[in-house]
C-alpha cells in the first residue's frame, strides 16, 4: 500500500487553503506555484487557532470537564472515548473509537504548510531578509508542531528509553509519495532541537511581533526552551527562558477586573509569544467550560477574577446543578485564551521551576510570584517562606499555582507527563464525581491514557503509525 499516510492530509492542504487560495495550483508531488517570498508568506498568515470537540488534555489531568450539560451523557455511553476519559477507563477501544483526531490533522497539514516554505523560499524571488525571516519561522513553527505531537501521541521524553520507544513522523518535506514512516522518540526530539536551533533563531525578527498569527524572537526562544524544558535539561531550559524574557516579560495584568467587572483578552495581547486558541463554539474562551473541584479549590478567594468578575450581575463561575460538588461552570466569553501557544507566563514558570531544581527556591518562587502579583489583589509572596521550605514543598506551591494559571491550555499535560517519570513528583491522580455519577476514578502515572492513539484515517494508509500505548 503505496499511498501513505499524509497524502490525503496533502491535498486537503492545497484544497483547504483560506488566506492565499487563490494563489495556489495543485501540480504533481505536493508542489506549489506560489514563486515569490511574498506569496510564500502569506502561508504563515492563517488563523492561529485549532478546531477541537473538548480540552481531552484536561479531561485527564481532572482539571476540567467538558461542557455541564455533556457529563451525565458521556456517563451513560460506556463505548466511547470520552467517558475513557472522564473515568480513565483503560478497557475501552481508543484506537477503534479515534476515526480522526482534529489535532493530528490540523497539525500535520500546517507542518506542510512550513515544508512548503522551507523549500521553496531559498529560490523563490523577492527580498532576502524577508526571505530569511519567514523561513526560520517556518522552522520553529515546523518545531512546535511536531512537539504537540510527540507529547499527545506518544510517551514522555525519558533519556534511557527515547532511542528505543516509537514517536511520531517527523515530515520535513513536500513529496507525498515518500512514505512518512514513524521514527523513535529520540529521533523526534532531535528534529526538533534541529528546527529551533541558534542558528534558525539568528533568522527570527530580534523582538516581540504584535501580528497574532506571527512571532519574532521571544517566540523562538520560548520554543527551544519549552523543548528542552520537556526533555529535562533545565539547565539549558532556564538558559533560553531568559533569553525568552529578556526579550518580552510582559506580563498579563488582571488588576483591572477591579474597576471594569470583567476580563477581555483579545489576540493582540502582548503577553503572547504565539497564539494558537481552540476554535470551536466556545473553546477559545471559557464560556460553558466547567472547573473540577480540585482545581477550584486552588484558586484564591483574592484572586482578580474570583473576586471582581461581575458582568451584568453574572459572577465568572457557579455551581451548576447536574455538575459534583464543588464544581464551577465558567461565565467568561470576552477572552481568546492561548491554548497551543506560548506566552510570557509560560517562561517565568518554566524559570522557577528550573530554579528550584537547582536549589533556588527563593528566587525560583520569585519567578512565580510575578505572575500571581498580576493575579491576587493584595498579594502575600511565596517567596517570604521559602527559607523554610524544601525543594519538594515548593515545587507543590509552584504545581498548585501552575495548574490555576494553566488552566485549559496544553501546558498542564505536558507537565504533569513529565513529573510522572519522575519518582519523586509522580502522582496517582483521582477524580471523585461523587455517588450520583459513579464515584471516584483513577489514573496512574504510567496509564495508557497519557497517550493519545494514532487516528484510524492516518493508520490505513500508513502501516508504520502502531500505538505508542
Amino acid at each position: 500500500m503505496k499511498q501513505k499516510a499524509f497524502t490525503i492530509l496533502a491535498m486537503v492542504v492545497f484544497l483547504c487553503m483560506t488566506a492565499c487560495e487563490s494563489k495556489l495550483d495543485i501540480v504533481p508531488k505536493g508542489m506549489t506555484t506560489l514563486n515569490t517570498v511574498d506569496d510564500l508568506e502569506t502561508l504563515l498568515n492563517q488563523d492561529p487557532q485549532i478546531t477541537t470537540s473538548n480540552n481531552e488534555y484536561e479531561i485527564l489531568c481532572n482539571n476540567m470537564y467538558d461542557y455541564w450539560e455533556g457529563l451525565p451523557e458521556y456517563l451513560a455511553n460506556p463505548n466511547s472515548l470520552i467517558y475513557a476519559l472522564v473515568t480513565y477507563d483503560e478497557n475501552v477501544d481508543r484506537a477503534s473509537l479515534t476515526t480522526s483526531s482534529y489535532v493530528y490533522e490540523y497539525l500535520y497539514r500546517s507542518i506542510n504548510y512550513m515544508n512548503v516554505i522551507i523549500s521553496k523560499a531559498p529560490e523563490a524571488a523577492g527580498d532576502d531578509a524577508k526571505r530569511r525571516q519567514i523561513i526560520a519561522e517556518a522552522h520553529i513553527l515546523r518545531a512546535w508542531y511536531h512537539f504537540i505531537l510527540v507529547n499527545t501521541f506518544a510517551k514522555q521524553y525519558d533519556e534511557a528509553t527515547a532511542s528505543e520507544l516509537g514517536g511520531i513522523p517527523y515530515v520535513d518535506n513536500t513529496d507525498v509519495s515518500e512514505e512518512k514512516t514513524k521514527r523513535t522518540i529520540a529521533e523526534v526530539y532531535e528534529r526538533i532541537l534541529e528546527d529551533c536551533s541558534d542558528e534558525v533563531l539568528a533568522g527570527l525578527i530580534q523582538s516581540h511581533v504584535d501580528t497574532p498569527c506571527r512571532f519574532g524572537l521571544d517566540f523562538g526562544y520560548g520554543v527551544r526552551a519549552r523543548v528542552l524544558f520537556q526533555m529535562k535539561r533545565y539547565d539549558e531550559a532556564l538558559r533560553y527562558a531568559n533569553l525568552a524574557l529578556g526579550v518580552n516579560n510582559r506580563l498579563e495584568d488582571r488588576s483591572s477586573i477591579k474597576e471594569t467587572g470583567t476580563w477581555t483578552l483579545n489576540e493582540t495581547a502582548s503577553n503572547n509569544y504565539f497564539l494558537l486558541w481552540s476554535n470551536n463554539s466556545n473553546l477559545g474562551d471559557f464560556y460553558g467550560l466547567t472547573i473540577s473541584p480540585d482545581v477550584a479549590a486552588l484558586i484564591d478567594p483574592n484572586d482578580y477574577i474570583m473576586k471582581y468578575y461581575n458582568y451584568m450581575g453574572m459572577p465568572w463561575g457557579e455551581p451548576y446543578q447536574v455538575l459534583p460538588d464543588g464544581s464551577l461552570q465558567c461565565q467568561i466569553s470576552d477572552i481568546r485564551w492561548n491554548v497551543w501557544g506560548i506566552r510570557t507566563e509560560t517562561m517565568y514558570y518554566l524559570a522557577a521551576e528550573c530554579m528550584i531544581r537547582q536549589g533556588n527556591i527563593q528566587g525560583g518562587l520569585a519567578q512565580v510570584d510575578r505572575v500571581r502579583a498580576m493575579r491576587i489583589d493584595n498579594y502575600t509572596p511565596f517567596a517570604n517562606q521559602a527559607s523554610g521550605l524544601t525543594e519538594k514543598q515548593a515545587m507543590k506551591l509552584l504545581q498548585d499555582a501552575k495548574r490555576v494559571e494553566f488552566i485549559n491550555t496544553i501546558e498542564n499535560f505536558c507537565d504533569r507527563k513529565r513529573w510522572n517519570s519522575e519518582p519523586e513528583y509522580a502522582e496517582t491522580i483521582i477524580r471523585d464525581l461523587g455517588p450520583e455519577y459513579g464515584g471516584t476514578y483513577s489514573i496512574s502515572p504510567d496509564s495508557p491514557l497519557w497517550v493519545f492513539p494514532f487516528p484510524q484515517n492516518a493508520v490505513l494508509y500508513n502501516p508504520s503509525l502502531t500505538q505508542n500505548y
